[in-house]
């Protein structure tokens, strides 16, 4: 920044006539870089290419080794929550460029993910105040100047808050023509089923997508551990990466009655990361598939097993899951298990409120149609259109609601 004092005319004439040379000259170098000429040059440009890291075995994961170990050996498992910490702490631990900030996450945020973590890593751990655009804003300008900046938003709902800024966090790979990405992970809280807090705190809509940004949900800890380090790898290329953390799943141990069958083992080899097509399927057999992603994978598990009780169907064998961490497109793991064309009947299940501008996996049934590999009979299930209340979860998809769409799926 220059300042001035008094300026005789003349020196202020040479200071006009030095900054329109300056300003030509960017002019005419702007006017000589090549200019973009197809659809495909702009949609390249609205991000970083991808990182390349160490694939897993298969692009669609099974769920054999779900509860299982380093080679099936018997270990110690946990709580989602648990392994967020650990994952965060792993690869802070490993870079010395990778901070974490957000609202009194010092004292481990308002879901204790960063429980320790400021004691563990001293000034990188660092609490602002409750204004999302300042704390997006800074997050733009530590990744500006080489750290890789993880942004932690208390509760989702809190960043139509900061929406402005994120945009411009977005565009800015686009706008700078690749010069000045802001790569980040933003891990937004408060999602989905709960009762604390009414909607502002159990937001179920996802309406903040611009073009550019990887969108993730997570349904269990071993996956989010894998691709947390994929995340933290895409954004250090410069990408914006989003993970949505469903509250009901932070320290959910049971899938069915007390069978703690949903704490898992930490992925400790650190070379494992889940890329953005890898999918997970709970079964292989069946006819029918359910399609989800965060709680609705457990919602749709649990439904399963209703349609076995009410002799709906024979065996869960009946029908798959595939679990869609992915949810801004579509991932390449469930384009390989459509395309072979197993399946008679495929039901979407979204933990998101139905309707426009609030859900993900209505664009997966357009662009699967698209493709070509979506069959003739499919059928769409969302959470209600309504405001979530204090206190309750009855506006939130639950297991009725996967289970009556299922049967007029498969009764049509």
């Amino acid at each position: 920044v220059e300042h001035y004092g008094a300026l005789t005319y003349g020196e202020a004439m040479d200071r006009f006539e030095e900054i329109g040379v300056l300003s030509r000259s960017a002019f005419n170098s702007a006017a000589d870089e090549p200019k973009i000429s197809t659809r495909d040059d702009m949609i390249a440009k609205v991000s970083q290419p991808m990182a390349q890291v160490p694939p897993l075995a298969a692009g669609l994961l099974t769920s054999h080794d779900f509860n299982q170990g380093d080679a099936g050996k018997r270990v110690k498992k946990d709580v989602m929550r648990k392994h967020m910490t650990r994952v965060i702490s792993e690869v802070m631990d490993s870079d010395p460029k990778v901070v974490y900030i957000g609202e009194d996450v010092e004292h481990g945020g308002y879901y204790l993910v960063t429980e320790g973590l400021a004691k563990k890593f001293p000034g990188r751990v660092i609490d602002f105040p409750p204004d999302e655009t300042t704390l997006l804003g800074a997050a733009m300008g530590f990744s500006q100047v080489g750290l890789v900046p993880i942004v932690e938003i208390p509760y989702s709902k809190y960043l139509d808050c900061g929406a402005d800024m994120f945009y411009e966090l977005a565009i800015s790979n686009w706008l700078t023509n690749a010069q000045r990405p802001n790569g980040m992970v933003v891990r937004i809280q408060g999602f989905d089923k709960g009762v604390f807090g009414g909607n502002f705190h159990t937001h179920n809509m996802i309406n903040h997508v611009p073009p550019g940004v990887d969108l993730l949900c997570y349904s269990n800890g071993t996956d989010y551990v894998r691709g947390f380090r994929n995340a933290v790898a895409q954004a250090k290329n410069g990408r914006v990466v989003v993970l949505v953390d469903c509250t009901n799943l932070l320290n959910l141990r049971h899938l069915h009655d007390k069978d703690r069958g949903w704490e898992t083992p930490y992925p400790t080899n650190q070379d494992e990361f889940m890329s953005f097509d890898n999918v997970r399927r709970f079964g292989n057999g069946g006819k029918t598939l359910i399609v989800s992603y965060g709680n609705g994978v457990v919602t749709a598990l649990r439904a399963r097993q209703n349609l076995v009780e009410k002799k709906v169907i024979q065996s869960e064998d009946c029908v798959d899951i595939i679990d869609c961490p992915y949810i801004s497109d579509i991932p390449g793991g469930l384009r390989d298990a459509l395309s072979i064309g197993q399946y008679e009947h495929i039901l979407f299940s979204d933990i998101c409120k139905e309707g426009p501008g609030s859900n993900v996996l209505s664009s997966y049934v357009v662009g699967l149609q698209k493709e070509g590999i979506l069959p003739a009979r499919w059928s769409f299930v969302a959470a209600p259109r309504a405001y979530n209340p204090l206190g309750n979860v009855v506006t939130f998809l639950n297991e009725d609601d996967v289970s009556e769409a299922f049967v007029r799926l498969t009764s049509n």
